[in-house]
């Protein structure tokens, strides 16, 4: 959500509502067309990401949303398909989505369809969810779920995932979730959720091997569960918003991790917003991982079994700690209103952030993380 579109929500708590409402998936109560483009790099991996997005209000209710997003890719990283480190390879991936809701008296309900391809990966989504407004209009339940139905063939030869006779590899997910946000107050709002999702099917990396043990190996099931409060203060006085987030995640792969996120958000004009946020993430790793990295760096033995079962070469499943400190300003560009040619934007917001993303996992890397955007009613 939009600062310009936080201000015109009822009450002083508008900037700690943006987040929630947004959370929430609740429909947006406008027309309204985005655009943003994301780019990120780390040492051997930059991705360029363009996205735009148009909502529409219906009569009686109903709303649409339809997006689209384009993930170019280029890595110099066995695991991205390269087959080898030393070459180059860029990677085109275009995911569409639609988003059909209906709001009946107090009730929203929303369908939603995504589809996303490259070369060799291929996925369907379907979710759904229900938010009910309760407690006049002060509290939001919402009850969400989905499937997801995934394929994949690897580049040059025949995984062994793949069925007699078939060159694929497929994976199955099922997702639900229930949220609850309640306003305590006109300046302040908490929030909490429950998430799972079980996963039946390849989960490993097609061109990703651990030597001494050839193309990587995990479990064919996985289940993960995410719990997140959520807090948000307004200071009308000083036009100040403070936001709090924690999730803990756990899954059967024994992976747990816990993010700490703050965000501060700052009213620097009537059309000026400065938002500054730090989130640290720690993780402990999968129960059948180790550091083979480390084995081949020091010229040592792999530290999996010669009958090890499984044999991940994810750096990911590995302990993990990142920290992200983050930037942003958005800026309501109603100045351009008498503007020639410029003042077609003076109706939207731009925003522009900048991220710092550093964490403990040499393999992986620190990363730069720029986004622009451009949000405007019609």
């Amino acid at each position: 959500m939009t600062p310009a579109v936080a201000r015109r929500a009822s009450g002083p708590a508008a900037v700690a509502l943006a987040v929630v409402v947004t959370a929430a998936s609740i429909a947006r109560g406008e027309n309204l067309i985005t655009v943003r483009a994301v780019y990120f790099r780390e040492p051997s991996t930059r991705v360029v990401q363009p996205i735009a997005e148009i909502s529409h209000d219906l009569p009686d209710g109903w709303d649409v949303r339809a997006s689209y997003l384009l993930d170019a890719i280029t890595s110099a990283s066995v695991a991205a398909g390269t087959l080898t480190g030393d070459n180059v390879f860029t990677e085109i991936r275009n995911e569409v989505g639609l988003q059909i809701g209906k709001r009946i008296a107090r009730t929203q309900i929303n369908v939603a369809y995504h589809y996303s391809a490259e070369s060799d990966y291929w996925s369907h989504t379907a979710s759904g969810a229900v938010t009910q407004h309760v407690w006049g209009d002060t509290g939001l339940l919402q009850v969400s779920g989905g499937v997801s139905f995934d394929s994949m063939s690897s580049r040059g030869r025949t995984p062994s995932c793949a069925k007699p006779g078939e060159l694929d590899c497929y994976l199955r997910s099922y997702f639900g979730g229930v949220g609850y946000t309640q306003i305590i107050s006109p300046v302040f709002i908490v929030q909490a959720s429950v998430e799972a999702s079980y996963l039946d099917g390849f989960q490993a990396n097609l061109y990703r091997s651990v030597p001494g043990h050839g193309y990587e190996a995990v479990p064919d099931t996985r289940l993960r569960v995410a719990v997140a409060p959520r807090a948000a203060y307004y200071f009308p006085g000083t036009g100040s918003g403070l936001q709090l987030h924690y999730r803990y995640y756990r899954d059967s792969w024994s992976v747990g991790s816990h993010t700490v996120e703050g965000r501060f958000f700052q009213a620097l004009s009537d059309d000026l917003e400065l938002r500054l946020s730090f989130r640290q993430y720690f993780q402990r790793s999968a129960d059948f991982w180790c550091d083979w990295m480390e084995a081949v760096r020091q010229n040592l033995p792999s530290c999996y079994a010669a009958d090890a079962r499984y044999y991940p070469g994810d750096p990911k499943l590995a302990p993990v700690r990142t920290s992200m400190p983050e930037i942003k300003l958005s800026w309501e560009a109603t100045r351009l209103r008498d503007t020639p040619f410029l003042g077609w934007f003076a109706a939207g917001t731009f925003e522009i952030s900048y991220a710092r993303y550093f964490q403990n996992n040499a393999t992986l890397g620190d990363a730069h993380l720029l986004q622009v955007g451009y949000a405007m009613p019609y």
